[in-house]
C-alpha cells in the first residue's frame, strides 16, 4: 500500500510540473522583478533628471526651526533664520540637487510681503507680525546663487492645521481671508479650509499666486496635494454651494467639484503663461488617480483609499491630457512590495499618462520614511536596497524626468544618514542639469566666446564672456587632455564639474581647485537659459593664441600658423582686437596677405574695374595683377566675393611662381587621394595637384572640398606653411 502511495504521488507531482503548476526556476521572484530592465545592477548616470527636495514651512517642519522662531530678539531671529536657509542649500549643492520646493504660502498666507494675505505665523509665532525681512526674495537670492531652481510651493485652500479657539482668534485680523470673507470658511480634517466651489474663492487663490509671480524672480509655481482633502466625502458641507454655483450643468456634485479644481488649474495656468511664460506651473497629487478595482477602467492595478479622482475630486491625468500644467509629480509614497499601490504600478501608469504630452513626470519619494513606516522594505537593511531601486528606476524608465524627495529636515534624521549618503555617493554622486521645456522656449543662448586658462597657485581658473540676455547659466565640464570632446551624451555626466550662475554681462570666471596642471586638461563651457537650454561648447585650453583672445582651442590647429602671421606683420585683428577664425575671406583681402607675406612688388598703371582707387585693396590688388598672380574674368576681380579653396590654391601657385619659388610640379594622380576630385574646375586641378604634393593644403573627411569658402584660419594655415615648406630661389 505504501508503495503504491508513493508511485500515485509521483505521478501526481509529474502531472503538475507538465502542466506548469509548479515552476521550478532558479531566479527567484521579487516585488521589482517584472521592473527589473529599468533597475540595472550599476548605477545609471542621466545628464539630465530634475533633483528636488521640499522643504515644509508648516509647523516650522524644515524651515525656520520652532527655536529660531522663538528667539525675542528681531536682528537675532532674523540673522538666525538666514542662516538656516543658506544651511538648507548648501546642503542641497552637497547632495547634487538642482531644485528646490518652497512651502511659501502654507495657510493662506506669505512668506512675502503680500497686499493680499497675512504674514505667516511660521516666521514670528504670530499670524501678520513683519518678520523684518522678505523670506522669499532672499530665498530666490541665495537659491540662485548656488544656480538651484526655486519653485514657490502653496497650499490653495489651507486656511489652519486646526480649529482651536486660539487659531480662531490669531485669524481675526487684516487680510486674514478667515475674518474678511468668512462665508468662504469651511471645516475639514479639523481645519478651516476656503470652499473651491466659490468662484471669489478662486480668483483669491489666483491672485495669491499671481501676486509672487509678478514681483518675483521664481523659476516655478507648486501646488501640493491638497485640494478637497476631508476625512471623509462630504465633510466640507458644500451642498450649498453646490446649489448656488452649479446651475444645472453637472447632475452629482463629484462632478461638480472636480470642475472646480479644473477651473482653477486651467485659469491659474493661462495667467502664468500670459504673465511669465518662463515660470514652470508644477502639481504634486497624491500617487493614484484612480483605481481600476473602483470602476476606472483607465486607472492603475492599485486598490489605493485615497485617490486623485474620487476623494480629491482632482482629476489629473486631464490636467496632463490637456497640457494645462508643465510637469506633475505624484507623490509615490510607497513601495515595490506595496501590495494596494506598488511602485512600479503607479510609477509606470504615470508614464503612460505623461507619454508624448508636452508635461514633464517628476517622481515623489517617501524620503520620510526611511527606518520610519511600517513597511519592511522601508526599513532596517532593506531600506536603502528600495530607495536605490527606486531611484535608478527613475532613472531610467525614459518618461520619468526628475526625482522630488520628501522632505529636507529627514535629511539629518540618525536613522536615514545610510541612505543620505547612498544618494550623494553613489546615486547622485554626477551633478545633473535640469531637462529643457521645448514647449515654452526651445532656443538656446549664444555660446559663450573668448575663454581663456590661468594656472593659479591652488587651481585653474577659467574664464569667458557672455553677452547674451538669454544666459541665466553656464555648464562648465573638464576633460584630460588628448581626450574626446563629448557634452551631449549622458556619460558627459561624469565631466560636468559645476554649473555658474550668470554674473551680469562681460567676463565671466570659475577657479577649479581639483586640477594644479593646466596643461593636463582642457574645459568646455556651455551656456544655458532659465529653462535649461543649452548652447554649444566653447573649449578652453592653454593652446590659446598670445594675441587673438577668440583663437581658442577650437582652431587649436590655427593656433601657431596665426600667431607667426601676427608677428610678421601679415595679419591683423579688427578694431576689437579679434582675428575671427571662422569667418570667410574676400578676394581682396586673401590678396592683401599673399602680397605682404612674399614681400611682392610691381608697378603698375592699371587696375581691374571694379577695384576702386580709394580703395584699401587697390595697391595691393594691382601689384598681384601686374605679377599675374590674379586675373580675374579680364576686366573684374570680384573683390569683395569670398573666395573659395581652389581659387585660392590657383592664386598660391601663381604668386609662388611670380617670386621664382622652386616648385615640384605635380600630376593629377595627387588628386585621386580625393573622393570628390571630380568636382575641382578645370582651370585649378595643376594647382591643387601642386599644393598637395608640397603639403601646403590638405583636405579633411577624405576630400579637397574646392567650391567651399576658406576660412581666415584656413589660409592662416596655408599661408604659413607656404612660408616654412616652400624654398626660394
Amino acid at each position: 500500500m505504501e508503495r503504491r502511495c508513493k508511485r500515485l504521488v509521483c505521478i501526481l507531482l509529474s502531472f503538475l510540473v507538465i502542466a506548469g503548476v509548479f515552476t521550478f526556476s532558479g531566479a527567484k521572484t521579487e516585488p521589482w522583478s517584472a521592473y527589473q530592465k529599468f533597475i540595472p545592477n550599476e548605477t545609471p548616470v542621466v545628464k539630465r533628471h530634475l533633483r528636488g527636495v521640499w522643504i515644509s514651512t508648516v509647523a516650522n517642519l524644515d524651515w525656520p526651526s520652532v527655536e529660531t522662531r522663538k528667539i525675542e530678539n528681531p536682528s537675532e531671529r532674523i540673522r538666525k533664520t538666514k542662516e538656516e536657509l543658506v544651511e538648507i542649500f548648501d546642503k542641497a549643492v552637497e547632495m547634487n540637487l538642482n531644485a528646490v520646493f518652497l512651502q511659501v504660502s502654507p495657510e493662506g498666507d506669505a512668506f512675502y510681503k503680500s497686499d493680499i494675505v497675512p504674514w505667516s505665523r511660521y516666521l514670528t509665532g504670530t499670524f501678520g507680525k513683519d518678520p523684518g525681512f522678505d523670506p522669499l526674495e532672499f530665498a530666490i537670492e541665495e537659491a540662485h546663487k548656488r544656480n538651484l531652481e526655486l519653485h514657490a510651493w502653496f497650499n490653495p485652500y489651507r486656511v489652519s492645521t486646526n480649529t482651536s479657539a486660539a487659531t480662531i482668534s490669531s485669524l481675526k485680523i487684516e487680510k486674514s481671508v478667515y475674518k474678511e470673507h468668512p462665508d468662504w470658511i469651511r471645516t475639514a480634517m479639523n481645519r478651516f479650509v476656503v470652499d473651491p466651489g466659490i468662484p471669489e474663492a478662486r480668483q483669491w487663490v489666483i491672485d495669491r499666486v499671481m501676486e509672487v509671480v509678478k514681483k518675483y524672480d521664481v523659476d516655478g509655481v507648486h501646488f501640493d496635494d491638497y485640494f478637497y482633502y476631508e476625512q471623509y466625502v462630504g465633510e466640507l458641507k458644500d451642498q450649498d454651494t453646490y446649489n448656488k454655483y452649479n446651475k444645472g450643468q453637472f447632475s452629482n456634485i463629484g462632478d461638480f467639484r472636480r470642475n472646480n479644481t479644473y477651473l482653477l488649474v486651467k485659469e491659474l495656468s493661462q495667467k502664468i503663461r500670459a504673465t511669465k511664460p518662463w515660470v514652470k506651473f508644477g502639481i504634486s497629487p497624491s500617487g493614484v488617480w484612480g483605481n481600476k478595482s473602483d470602476g476606472h477602467s483607465d486607472g492603475s492595478n492599485t486598490s489605493a483609499s485615497l485617490t486623485n479622482y474620487d476623494k480629491s475630486f482632482a482629476d489629473t491625468k486631464k490636467w496632463v491630457q490637456e497640457e494645462l500644467i508643465d510637469y506633475i509629480a505624484p507623490q509615490v509614497y510607497f513601495t515595490f512590495a506595496n501590495s494596494r499601490a506598488p511602485y512600479g504600478e503607479i510609477a509606470s501608469w504615470w508614464s503612460d499618462v505623461c507619454r508624448g504630452k508636452n508635461v514633464h513626470l517628476y517622481i515623489g519619494q517617501a524620503f520620510y520614511k526611511i527606518n520610519d513606516d511600517s513597511d519592511q522594505y522601508f526599513k532596517g537593511e532593506n531600506a536603502v536596497p528600495e530607495l536605490t531601486r527606486q531611484l535608478k528606476f527613475n532613472a531610467v524608465k525614459p518618461e520619468i524626468m526628475g526625482t522630488v524627495l520628501f522632505r529636507f529636515a529627514n535629511f539629518k534624521d540618525s536613522g536615514k544618514q545610510q541612505a543620505v549618503n547612498a544618494v550623494k555617493n553613489d546615486l547622485w554622486l554626477q551633478k545633473a542639469l535640469i531637462p529643457p521645456m521645448p514647449w515654452k522656449d526651445g532656443n538656446a543662448p549664444d555660446a559663450p566666446i573668448l575663454g581663456r586658462l590661468e594656472s593659479l597657485s591652488n587651481g585653474v581658473e577659467i574664464s569667458w564672456t557672455d553677452n547674451d540676455p538669454d544666459t541665466a547659466y553656464f555648464a562648465i565640464y573638464r576633460f584630460n587632455a588628448g581626450e574626446k570632446m563629448d557634452i551631449t551624451s549622458d556619460s558627459s555626466a561624469y565631466k560636468l564639474i559645476a554649473t555658474v550662475r550668470k554674473n551680469g554681462n562681460g567676463v565671466q570666471k570659475f577657479v577649479d581647485y581639483g586640477v594644479l596642471d593646466a596643461d593636463s586638461v582642457y574645459y568646455v563651457v556651455t551656456a544655458l537659459d532659465r529653462l535649461h537650454n543649452e548652447s554649444e561648447g566653447l573649449a578652453i585650453s592653454t593652446n590659446q593664441s598670445e594675441y587673438f583672445p577668440d583663437v581658442g582651442m577650437k582652431y587649436s590647429w590655427a593656433v601657431d600658423a596665426i600667431d607667426m602671421l601676427y608677428e610678421k606683420g601679415v595679419v591683423k585683428g579688427d578694431e576689437s582686437g579679434m582675428f575671427n577664425p571662422g569667418v570667410n575671406t574676400k578676394r581682396a583681402d586673401f590678396t592683401i596677405m599673399i602680397v605682404k607675406a612674399l614681400a611682392l612688388k610691381a608697378d603698375f598703371e592699371d587696375n581691374f574695374a571694379d577695384v576702386r582707387k580709394d580703395a584699401y585693396y587697390y595697391d595691393a590688388v594691382g601689384v598681384a595683377r601686374a605679377l599675374g598672380i590674379v586675373k580675374g574674368d579680364g576686366k573684374n576681380f570680384n573683390p569683395d566675393a569670398n573666395i573659395t579653396r581652389e581659387d585660392m590654391m590657383v592664386i598660391v601657385v601663381n604668386a609662388l611662381k611670380a617670386t621664382g619659388a622652386k616648385i615640384d610640379e605635380a600630376d593629377e594622380q595627387f588628386l585621386e587621394n580625393y573622393g570628390d576630385a571630380n568636382s575641382i574646375s578645370g582651370y585649378a586641378r595643376k594647382s591643387v595637384a601642386v599644393l598637395t604634393k608640397a603639403g601646403v593644403v590638405n583636405g579633411y573627411d577624405g576630400k579637397i572640398h574646392p567650391k567651399s569658402l576658406a576660412t581666415r584660419a584656413e589660409i592662416a594655415v596655408v599661408v604659413s606653411k607656404l612660408l616654412t615648406n616652400i624654398e626660394y630661389l
